[in-house]
Order: structure tokens, then C-alpha cells, then sequence
């Protein structure tokens, strides 16, 4: 099943426990019988709560049969969320035994143990989906943000097929290949198949990163998978780029994010620092500029987050424009050496500047 039917499914073992609990309350009201052990509850209500216990029960049980095979597959130390939700799991199961073996065979401690079992059946019902329902749906929308644009836009393929020669793939008809919405999608599938066996989708795609940063990180999701589902080559770079292209949705993202952040004292000392260190102009470079070298080093690194072209839509218009526009870039989390920016900052004074 699909991480957003899991969300629902849960949503309902949810709902399933709390009706439960509630629906103990209110027949632990009629009168019970202590030698005989019977209640004097409406038969009708009793079956329904004996019918939601099962469904339940069910429902925790299909979990379980998914859970257990992750668990075997990780390959790293669990996230502390998956500690909590997996504590929380068999706590419930635990739970779910004694309480079946009270009811069942130990009928003489029913009065007293079980409105308690009830009461933590629920609590920890509630805690385990609420560290994994939002989650899931957050999930699902990142993936909606990320699949429909970036994986049919022209313009952001092109980008793909650039950024995937950064990545280190020089062959022409595999970035073309790669850069089409099946094999998009066929790297989606394979990353919310494969690499969520030991990641939580949010873990991978926590900040956008760079084209040889992402081969990196692909490549060793993949040599730890060797042990269980090893992952070929080419289905690392379909992932390789699917990651590519969701990077500027990525970045959009983390910029949310960073929108506080960004404005902190570190990251303007940090921009000021990269400005006061080169003064990031042509004239003040120590390595010769090479106008070529400075025009694909602004291809590759400024297309990391938006096509390049968006530039020559508004361009800046002095050195000081171009060097506001870089210090734009690095507040925004773009990722190169004080020289590859004296570069691309000469780049665009020589190109655009009047």
C-alpha cells in the first residue's frame, strides 16, 4: 500500500481504538455479574465492540507484517522517530496480548485490569500516529510538489540533462534518456521503493543538494543495499536524476525554511566574510579569468535552483548588482569556492553590466 493509504488506514485504526475505548466506558456502566462473569450490557453493543476489537486487531497486524521487513532491511542505526514509532508498536502489541489473554482466560481480572489496558491501548494508538500521519501526508505532498512540474517541464529537462554532465555522466543519449518523465519517474519509484528501507523519505530530502553531492549520496544508499536489494547502476542514476530535477522544488523548500534563519548574524557575517575576503571582483581574482570557464561555471551552478535564462530576464546592470545577486545566491544556499564565484560574478558584470 502507498504511504498516504497507510496515513488513512491509520486515521482509522485510530478512530477504531478511541471509539473502542469509549464504547468500554460506557458498557463497563451496566452491572456485571462478578461470579458468573457476565454483563448485563445490551448484547448488540457488546458484539460491535467485540467486531471493532477485531478489526483493530487487524489492522495492527497488517502493519506489523510491513514493519518487521523494514526492520530486517535497515542497513544503518534506526532515526529516533523510527525508535519511538517501533517502541510505541510493540508496546502496543503487548498490550493487545495481555488484554486478549485477561478476556479470554483470566476472566478474574478482567474488572480490573482491563479499563486500564483499554486507556493505554489508546494513548499509544494516539502517539504512534501522531509520529507518523503527519509525517506521511507531508510526505505525499513534497512528492505532488516535486512530480508534476519538474518531471513534465521542458525547460526544467534541459536543466537535467546539464546538471546530470556535472554529475559526471558524459554521454549525451543516456542524459537525454534520463531526462525524460519515464525515466523521472521510474527514478521516483525506486527511491520511495528502495531507499526508504533505511531512510524516512524526509531524511533524503531534507536540503537540496549539488549534482556531485547527490551522486554521492545515491551512491551509497546503494552500496548498503548490496547486502539485501542490491541497486544497479542505472537505476542509481534514474534516481540521480529525479533528485536533480526536484532540486529547485527542494530549494524552494529549505528556503521556507531558512526565511528566519537566512537573516541571522552567521549568515550575514558569512556573506560579508565572502565579499571582505576576495571583494569577489574580476580584478581582485588571484587565478586568471577565463570568460568561458565563467559563463559555464554560471550555467552549472546557477541552474542548480532555477534555469539560467531567468537572469537575462532582469540583469544586473553594474558589478555591485552582480555582486548583490551572488551574495542573493549564497543566502539561498548555493554551494562553490570564492574563486568559482569571482568567476561567475565577472561573468555577469562583463555580459550584462553597462
Amino acid at each position: 500500500m502507498s504511504p498516504i493509504g497507510n496515513a488513512v488506514l491509520g486515521l482509522v485504526f485510530l478512530a477504531l481504538g478511541t471509539v473502542s475505548t469509549f464504547l468500554m466506558f460506557h458498557l463497563w456502566g451496566y452491572p456485571f455479574d462478578e461470579k458468573t462473569y457476565k454483563s448485563e450490557a445490551p448484547p448488540s453493543l457488546m458484539l460491535l465492540h467485540r467486531l471493532i476489537g477485531y478489526v483493530y486487531l487487524a489492522i495492527y497486524l497488517y502493519f506489523l507484517s510491513q514493519m518487521v521487513p523494514r526492520l530486517w532491511e535497515y542497513q544503518i542505526e534506526l532515526p529516533a522517530r523510527s525508535v519511538a514509532h517501533l517502541t510505541l508498536g510493540m508496546a502496543i502489541g503487548a498490550i493487545l496480548l495481555v488484554k486478549i489473554s485477561v478476556v479470554r482466560f483470566f476472566k478474574h481480572l478482567e474488572s480490573k485490569l482491563v479499563p486500564f489496558l483499554g486507556v493505554g491501548l489508546l494513548i499509544c494508538t494516539i502517539l504512534l500516529m501522531g509520529l507518523s500521519i503527519p509525517f506521511a501526508f507531508r510526505e505525499a505532498y513534497l512528492r505532488a510538489a516535486t512530480v508534476n512540474g519538474p518531471i513534465s517541464d521542458p525547460q526544467n529537462l534541459g536543466r537535467v540533462r546539464e546538471q546530470l554532465l556535472l554529475a559526471g555522466l558524459r554521454d549525451e543519449g543516456d542524459r537525454k534518456r534520463l531526462a525524460s518523465p519515464k525515466s523521472l519517474r521510474a527514478g521516483q519509484a525506486i527511491l520511495l521503493r528502495e531507499c526508504v528501507q533505511c531512510h524516512d523519505l524526509r531524511t533524503v530530502l531534507a536540503r537540496p543538494r549539488t549534482p556531485e553531492n547527490w551522486r554521492e549520496t545515491v551512491t551509497r544508499m546503494a552500496e548498503r543495499s548490496n547486502l539485501v536489494k542490491p541497486i544497479s547502476e542505472g537505476q542509481q542514476w534514474e534516481v540521480i536524476s529525479y533528485l536533480v530535477a526536484i532540486t529547485p522544488e527542494l530549494q524552494k523548500v529549505a528556503g521556507q525554511r531558512r526565511d528566519e534563519q537566512r537573516r541571522s548574524d552567521a549568515s550575514q557575517m558569512a556573506v560579508k566574510g565572502l565579499a571582505d575576503r576576495r571583494a569577489i571582483s574580476g580584478e581582485t581574482t588571484s587565478a586568471p579569468y577565463d570568460p568561458q570557464k565563467g559563463r559555464e561555471l554560471f550555467r552549472m551552478r546557477c541552474s542548480l535552483c532555477h534555469p539560467h535564462e531567468v537572469v537575462a530576464k532582469s540583469p544586473p546592470r553594474s558589478e555591485s548588482e552582480a555582486r548583490e545577486l551572488v551574495e542573493r545566491m549564497v543566502q539561498n544556499g548555493a554551494s562553490a569556492t570564492d574563486q568559482e564565484f569571482a568567476d561567475i560574478i565577472r561573468y555577469l558584470s562583463d555580459t550584462y553590466a553597462k
